[in-house]
Order: structure tokens, then C-alpha cells, then sequence
């Protein structure tokens, strides 16, 4: 039996949640273009063009605000943003840069600024229990901190701040930075399993030539 359909929202409902995602798509433009002097509730208001007591009444402090901008970033790139495995750090990555290029403003902001940092910065521990997880296997037998540094690089190629610098400075597109990082998971995974938690100080041989 088919479900019943949601509640429709009235005019003014859908009025305001056009204003609230204005006034979010405002705040992102100007972060992404380091305008911060127009990341202000009186700014927002001009650019919307609606009265200053709108935005204070979407939202009330800047936290509010820094909140929505960080929720559109997660629903942009959530499906494909944490690993939940060994073979999703490296198969992970073409999906998760795509969605990257696809809302390169939102991540340039997320990388880039104060505000992108503290938005990131409230997801720390999520994020290093997943990539923990992920590299259990492939960093079994080090120290602790030296498993710690293994699972710190994959996450470090796993993340917006590879796929920023790879399109900044070498402008390569998402699928290119997305197949030189999966090559370079790929070789350290590859690496940490064949030194069966040697030291990583010590080399490992490579094949035979």
C-alpha cells in the first residue's frame, strides 16, 4: 500500500526556506571568495536583499549561521565522505572528489577559511574513528603512534586538502587528483601490509629486478 503523501508547505513556508537557503548560499559565496567583511548578518541581509531582522530571525548569532553552512556541506558530500573500510580508501576516492568538483565553492570554503576549519574541526573525532577503522588491518602490529601516522597520511590524501592543492596548484581535475591520490593509498597500503608491523623507519623490499 503506497505511503501517504508528506505535508504539502504553504506559500510562506516555502518563502522562508527560500530565504534561509539564500542567505546560506550568500554566506558560502562570500567565505569562498574571502570576503569575510560580507559574512555579516547586515551584509547577508543586502546581498538577499531582505530586512537585517530576517537574517537575525533565520539566524539569531553567527554560530547559527556557521551551523547551516556546515549542514549543506555535509548533505552535498556525506554520501561518499567517510570510509567504512580498507577498499573504500582508495575506491572511495573518484566518487568523493567528483562531489568535490561538483560543489567546489562549498569545500574551498571548508578548507580554506577559519570558519571552514572550526566546521571541520566539530567532526574530528568521527572522522578519525572511521579512518582508524578503515587502516586497522593494513597498520596491525605498529606502535600506536606509528599507527597513528600511517592512518594521519591516508586521511590526508582522503580529504578536500589534497583534492584543493592537486586543483590549485597543478590544476588537475577531481578525477585526476582522485586517481593519483588512489595510487598513492593504494602503494602505502600495499606497504604497511608487507612490513607486518615493522617499524616504518625500516624499509621494505621491493620486488626483484
Amino acid at each position: 500500500m503506497p505511503s501517504a503523501p508528506g505535508p504539502t508547505l504553504s506559500l510562506r513556508d516555502r518563502h522562508k526556506a527560500q530565504t534561509r537557503d539564500a542567505i546560506v548560499a550568500a554566506m558560502m559565496e562570500a567565505l569562498a571568495a574571502g570576503r569575510l567583511e560580507d559574512a555579516t548578518h547586515d551584509a547577508l541581509a543586502r546581498r538577499v536583499g531582505v530586512a537585517r531582522q530576517t537574517v537575525y530571525r533565520h539566524f539569531p548569532d553567527r554560530e547559527s549561521l556557521m551551523r547551516a553552512l556546515w549542514e549543506r556541506v555535509n548533505r552535498e558530500v556525506s554520501a561518499h565522505g567517510l570510509p567504512s573500510d580498507e577498499a573504500s580508501l582508495a575506491d572511495g576516492l573518484a566518487p568523493l572528489f567528483a562531489n568535490f568538483d561538483r560543489v567546489a565553492d562549498l569545500i574551498t570554503v571548508a578548507q580554506s577559511t577559519p570558519q571552514g576549519r572550526a566546521m571541520r574541526m566539530s567532526v574530528k573525532d568521527r572522522r578519525a574513528r572511521a579512518f582508524r577503522d578503515a587502516a586497522a588491518e593494513a597498520t596491525r602490529g605498529l606502535s600506536a603512534q606509528e599507527a597513528t601516522q600511517a592512518t594521519a597520511v591516508l586521511q590526508l590524501l582522503h580529504g578536500g586538502q589534497a583534492w584543493i592543492e592537486m586543483r590549485q596548484q597543478w590544476g588537475l581535475t577531481g578525477e585526476q587528483a582522485a586517481s593519483a591520490c588512489a595510487w598513492a593509498v593504494r602503494t602505502l597500503l600495499a606497504d604497511l601490509h608487507a612490513r607486518s608491523g615493522r617499524p616504518l623507519s625500516e624499509p621494505v623490499a621491493g620486488p626483484a629486478r
